[in-house]
């Protein structure tokens, strides 16, 4: 009996750790950070603006698309009798006066969204003036109260977010970030009439920016999928499953054009090879072979072998001038190419409808909690063939309005902490950069990882070294408590001048994430937003 007592006091004990180590506090990151939302209250509410992805043809040959949207969250703020939103072609905070347009907000209603009539477009990017981080492009939104501004933002430009945060983020390591992604990535085209219109164009189209675009916006991660078309000048392209979209060449123009002026880590996701590529066969090989030649020969300067392991830290592969991650979905062929990263798990839910969708996510979100490596949570809705052939007027479109908003709400408010890829279908409609962006600098922030700037990152041994030696702390990393609003500017505009000539050194020692063994607590789920107005 005393044995079985002793027994059960040393089980409750070892419990007792087991739990108290899932939230522990160290300097610099304490459980309360993790606990408390993302954007933490505030007086006034966090504004942002989105692009609307639905898009028609008008009388007389002309269009209508990329509607700008304004959006507010009251972070526990509730409105005031007489606050307005405007949209701004000016910088609202220090004179609130002439909008373009200007909606009255409803008293006591803290979050809402409205769809304007005023058309963004496609501002030209210049690479040679990224400078520095966040720079708007021409339409703000600010939210106004007793003659005020007292909350703005504006569309803007994230060509440099990482090297911007480098003091925060640089020794993070990869896996722990939030990387703002894209869905099919090359199944990009902007609406151009009637032309588009079509039900095979509705349903093909995923993204209305090229890769260049994404990259420049902010995005991190580009899922493709390639066929190979031997009859053809250019003979690999960028597919939507079966269907040919865009020539894989302007996908690495664009890359190589990025990647040039920046010093951003990309990640490259060749996740399918639907057309061209026989499976199990010496052609099959052989095809592969030509990609990942023609990859090597116009990006190998730029490729990170796959020995440094999701462990690694920007500071690392800044050290060798290396910023781009292929990850390559054949292994036979990654299995003779040291620069090709092994499969990035894609959690493809397959979903109809907003809630199906939120529930398939919740699951892998919690599933997922402690992965080792990167994993993408596909963040879209999907058509069924019964969708196309009963719903021939609706397409990608119409189904990533039906989920922005709430992709938004759920990442921003639930799955900040864990998430470490969100890709999306027109991207433009969801805040996903910026939450992203922000989630990455929180984590960073709670957690306990002493932020180390380039020049203190000289090897890749003395890194692994210290990786060692912080295992336990870098865990807590992401075991924050499951459920950013910073006060200084994180944007930066000293010029980069990059050296595109270092070769990558030898690398020695694959690094891997200690095994986590505590249980994560699932957050509890938020009300799925139905509505276009939340007023």
């Amino acid at each position: 009996m005393s044995e079985n007592r002793s027994a059960l006091i040393a089980s409750l004990l070892l419990f007792g750790c087991v739990i108290s180590s899932a939230l522990p506090a160290a300097p610099g990151g304490t459980e309360e950070c993790w606990t408390s939302p993302l954007y933490p209250p505030a007086e006034s509410p966090r504004v942002f603006l989105t692009l609307s992805p639905l898009a028609k043809s008008l009388p007389g040959g002309n269009s209508q698309q990329r509607q700008i949207e304004l959006n507010w969250h009251g972070n526990g703020a509730a409105s005031q009798p007489g606050d307005w939103i405007g949209l701004y072609e000016h910088d609202p905070t220090n004179n609130p006066t002439l909008p373009l347009r200007q909606i009255a907000v409803a008293t006591g209603k803290n979050s809402g969204y409205h769809k304007t009539d005023v058309q963004f477009g496609f501002p030209a990017v210049d690479r040679h003036l990224f400078t520095g981080d966040s720079s708007c492009l021409g339409f703000w939104i600010g939210y106004v109260r007793n003659g005020v501004t007292v909350s703005s933002n504006c569309i803007k430009l994230r060509p440099s977010w990482m090297w911007q945060n480098r003091e925060k983020l640089g020794s993070v390591p990869l896996y722990q970030l939030f990387l703002p992604g894209t869905h099919n990535s090359g199944s990009y085209r902007p609406y151009n009439g009637h032309s588009s219109d079509t039900v095979f164009m509705r349903y093909l189209i995923c993204q209305d920016e090229d890769i260049f675009h994404s990259l420049s916006y902010g995005i991190r991660y580009l899922d493709v999928r390639v066929g190979y078309y031997p009859e053809r000048d250019d003979k690999f392209w960028l597919n939507h499953n079966y269907a040919r979209v865009n020539p894989l060449r302007f996908l690495i123009e664009d890359l190589k054009n990025f990647l040039e002026v920046t010093r951003e880590i990309v990640i490259l996701d060749f996740h399918r090879f639907p057309v061209g590529f026989s499976q199990n066969t010496l052609r099959n090989r052989e095809t592969h072979d030509r990609l990942v030649k023609l990859l090597s020969d116009k990006l190998g300067d730029y490729m990170v072998p796959s020995s440094f392991g999701p462990m690694t830290t920007m500071n690392d592969l800044w050290a060798i001038n290396r910023t781009l991650i292929i990850v390559y979905a054949d292994d036979w062929t990654r299995s003779s190419h040291p620069f090709l990263w092994p499969s990035i798990p894609q959690e493809w839910g397959d979903k109809r409808n907003v809630d199906d969708l939120y529930r398939y996510l919740s699951v892998i979100d919690h599933k997922r909690f402690d992965s080792d490596y990167f994993w993408a949570a596909m963040a879209e809705l999907t058509p069924s063939t019964m969708d196309v052939l009963f719903r021939p007027n609706d397409g990608l479109r119409k189904l990533a309005d039906n989920v922005a908003r709430n992709v938004t709400t759920w990442y921003r408010d639930l799955w900040w902490k864990t998430t470490s890829i969100a890709a999306v279908d027109f991207f433009h409609s969801t805040d996903i950069i910026d939450v992203a962006i922000d989630a990455s600098l929180k984590r960073a922030r709670c957690s306990s990882v002493v932020p180390t700037t380039l020049s203190s990152a000289t090897t890749i041994q003395q890194t692994a070294a210290e990786e060692r030696s912080t295992a336990t702390d870098r865990r807590r990393f992401y075991l924050g408590p499951r459920n950013l609003d910073f006060a200084e500017s994180t944007s930066e505009t000293t010029p980069i001048s990059l050296d595109t000539t270092s070769p990558s050194p030898r690398i020695t020692a694959r690094r891997r994430r200690p095994k986590n063994n505590t249980t994560a607590i699932v957050a509890p789920n938020l009300p799925v937003i139905t509505t276009t107005n939340l007023n």
